[in-house]
């Protein structure tokens, strides 16, 4: 096979794509959740690589060296076996975000994950034994001559592409584009892992990778993007709720005679409610808690006087000095008196608390309302709505925990910027 010797070219590259692989790395660690499906994959995917990638570098830069032979073979060895590491958990992210549950698919990867042992074993024993490459005491890399080890060699990549091209290509419930997108994906190191096998001296299998990382990252920000628009044009429309203004307006109508005054206020309240709908509607920035709950005691104030004794408030607010996006607790407490309180003929009470543990700002609202059964029912699409925006603007996160009969807790927990500690 033709060989060619571009040691120099190959750092160059490596390096490049390194420093590509760091900064996608650090975002995806700042800005993703992990709880998201196929996060801890793409996250170790990315790993890989970027040891791959160094420990690439490395043996590039030693070889032709003399005395860095034992070197050269060590960096090479960490590159192929993470190599077989990042492929395997780029087949991972691929049945996390194609199939939900799927025996066939998990037992697919699960027969990948033990042949990637083996193909590892194999890595590890040819620094040994050398039956597919060595390097001599040069520090040259020398291929052997028996071509059947080279296949073996590439026999646990090849299968796993092969493996991911139809896995994509059978992952009906997923979207089309969805499907032929990790097709792509797979493209850029299958590439790169022939044209090193057919010209000896060249390293683009990890470059492949990196490119194929950096092509799914840029699909899943814009992804997310625009699933935070469309989350955003959703709460938009849930906010100018057409029932809930006008059994305001006919509460408001019903006080003119009987109590003006109260009417009066009642109006105001309305009408600063929905101004900072609006407000905070227009708004991609984090507001402080205290005008989050002005929002919240305004709807607050125009739900007691639509139920009276049937709705019962109870304020626990430890500490409040930090941020949350708009319209975080204003939509969980609707939940909670709209599905939870007002469900039951005598009523109930909304019990909103903040705390800090330490490492989070707490927030619970708990009703002891109808409650529900969270394995049986879907849950509302405004909590949805906040569990997406608290992950994306500040890597909060959301849980649920309902009891039919009983009532909900839900619990919010926002992460503190390091350095604030009290």
């Amino acid at each position: 096979m033709p060989s060619i010797h571009l040691p120099y070219v190959n750092i160059a590259l490596d390096m490049f794509a390194l420093v590509i692989m760091l900064i996608v790395f650090v975002t995806c660690i700042n800005g993703f959740s992990k709880k998201k499906r196929g996060a801890r994959h793409f996250l170790l995917l990315q790993l890989s690589v970027i040891i791959a990638l160094i420990a690439d570098a490395a043996g590039w830069a030693g070889e032709g060296h003399i005395g860095l032979s034992t070197m050269v073979v060590v960096t090479n060895t960490v590159a192929a076996c993470v190599c077989q590491i990042a492929i395997i958990s780029f087949m991972a992210y691929l049945t996390a975000s194609l199939y939900t549950n799927s025996r066939a698919a998990n037992c697919v990867l699960n027969i990948f994950r033990v042949l990637c042992i083996f193909s590892i074993a194999f890595c590890i024993g040819n620094a040994f034994f050398g039956y597919a490459y060595l390097v001599d005491g040069q520090g040259h890399y020398v291929h052997s001559e028996n071509e059947v080890m080279g296949v073996v060699y590439l026999l646990f990549p090849a299968l796993s592409f092969f493996a991911i091209i139809l896995m994509s290509l059978f992952a009906k419930r997923s979207a089309e584009v969805n499907r032929f997108a990790f097709i792509v994906y797979t493209l850029f190191p299958a590439a790169g892992l022939v044209l090193d096998h057919l010209f000896h001296g060249i390293s683009l299998t990890y470059i492949g990778l990196t490119v194929g990382v950096l092509t799914i990252y840029t699909s899943i920000y814009i992804k997310r993007e625009k699933q935070l628009e469309a989350q955003k044009s959703a709460l938009m429309l849930s906010q100018i709720n057409p029932h809930f203004i006008y059994n305001t307006l006919s509460t408001i109508a019903s006080m003119c005679d009987t109590a003006p005054t109260q009417a009066k206020y009642l109006t105001i309240d309305f009408s600063q409610y929905l101004r900072r709908n609006i407000g905070t509607l227009t708004s991609d920035e984090l507001i402080p808690f205290d005008q989050e709950m002005d929002h919240v005691a305004c709807y607050l104030k125009i739900e007691k006087a639509r139920f009276r004794e049937r709705l019962n408030i109870i304020y626990s607010i430890q500490c409040k000095d930090f941020k949350v996006p708009p319209l975080t607790v204003q939509p969980i407490v609707e939940n909670a008196i709209k599905h939870g309180v007002t469900k039951k003929a005598e009523g109930g009470t909304v019990k909103i608390s903040t705390y800090d543990n330490g490492t989070h700002y707490v927030i619970e609202i708990i009703d002891d309302g109808a409650g529900f059964d969270t394995e049986a029912v879907e849950t509302h699409v405004g909590l949805e709505n906040v569990r997406s925006r608290l992950a994306a603007m500040c890597k909060g996160d959301l849980t649920v925990k309902s009891t039919e009969g009983i009532g909900t807790r839900v619990t919010i927990e926002i992460p503190k910027k390091k350095g604030k500690r009290r």
